[in-house]
């Protein structure tokens, strides 16, 4: 399902997967190689937008204070508008979005209908796939984490360690560790954040509780299955964690959070607007404001 990169008939669709998304994933794997931020712990320096900061009170003090203040204003995000740091933002919702490929190939996603062309046509070529995925995975989750050790090592020192082919011992662990991890993450996919997630079991147990008066915005669905959606599932296969927003069922797993598990992306709203433009007709998916929602009170008896 091909729909149009017009930002103002698909909006989440283009700005997410087109705009945020990249932005946020190349500022957290390229910031510290371009100088954004980092903590050179060989020459004891904080590099911050290029500059260069001794390792002092007045400039260590603000490691913790923006870390909390990240945690803070991620935490005010999801109490209003739900797990929207894990559709839009999130590094490893991206990376499990671009990589759905990897996972198709050796069986752990419903392989992609040219994928199934290819092994019906040439059946040897499941062997093959399930070769040429851990090749591929392999160096990509090896580079990110070189990527990423850039945030405690300065980039040249670790470059110049390898080339000299006798790289330090702890570069090498900590690269080794990073592989592996990203490899565990990679091909758990969104089934770690609907299960391991510590921010969404956190908000699973908070905000979507049935006693809690705040419900963050959810999607909400203004239609009837059986007359106006019959055999569609556009909204299914746009979700990128495989829900179905009509009835809020999922295929297997726990139950984490909204819709067992929704990121708000509006991925499914932008598919059910496609879908129904044929037709000239609105989308029968939308964003639900939140707010609210008090109790409802028994009727008090009047006292005797």
């Amino acid at each position: 399902m091909k729909r149009s990169n017009n930002p103002f008939k698909y909006r989440y669709h283009v700005f997410r997967g087109r705009l945020v998304q990249p932005f946020f994933w190349a500022l957290c794997f390229l910031g510290p190689a371009l100088d954004i931020f980092r903590v050179d712990m060989i020459h004891q320096r904080l590099v911050f937008l290029k500059q260069s900061l001794p390792f002092e009170f007045n400039t260590l003090f603000w490691l913790p204070v923006g870390f909390y203040g990240a945690v803070i204003l991620i935490g005010i995000i999801s109490f209003i508008w739900g797990r929207l740091f894990c559709g839009w933002t999130c590094p490893h919702n991206t990376l499990t979005e671009w990589t759905y490929t990897l996972r198709a190939m050796v069986g752990r996603h419903e392989k992609p209908r040219w994928m199934k062309l290819i092994l019906k046509k040439y059946p040897l070529t499941r062997e093959l796939m399930w070769i040429a995925s851990p090749l591929l995975a392999i160096p990509l989750t090896f580079g990110l984490g070189f990527l990423l050790s850039f945030y405690v090592v300065p980039p040249d020192w670790a470059l110049t360690q390898y080339a000299s082919g006798h790289p330090h011992i702890a570069l090498v662990f900590g690269n080794g560790l990073f592989l592996l991890i990203g490899l565990f993450l990679l091909y758990a996919g969104n089934d770690f954040c609907r299960t391991c997630c510590p921010y969404g079991l956190a908000q699973s147990i908070s905000a979507y509780q049935e006693s809690s008066p705040w419900k963050p915005m959810e999607i909400q669905f203004s239609g009837d299955v059986a007359s106006q959606c019959r055999t569609c599932s556009a909204c299914q296969i746009a979700c990128p964690v495989d829900i179905d927003p009509r009835d809020g069922t999922l295929k297997g797993g726990l139950k984490v959070g909204q819709f067992d598990g929704c990121f708000n992306c509006g991925e499914c709203i932008d598919a059910c607007k496609f879908i129904h433009s044929f037709k000239k007709k609105p989308s029968l998916l939308s964003f639900k404001n939140p707010g609210f929602k008090p109790k409802k009170r028994g009727k008090v008896s009047e006292p005797v």
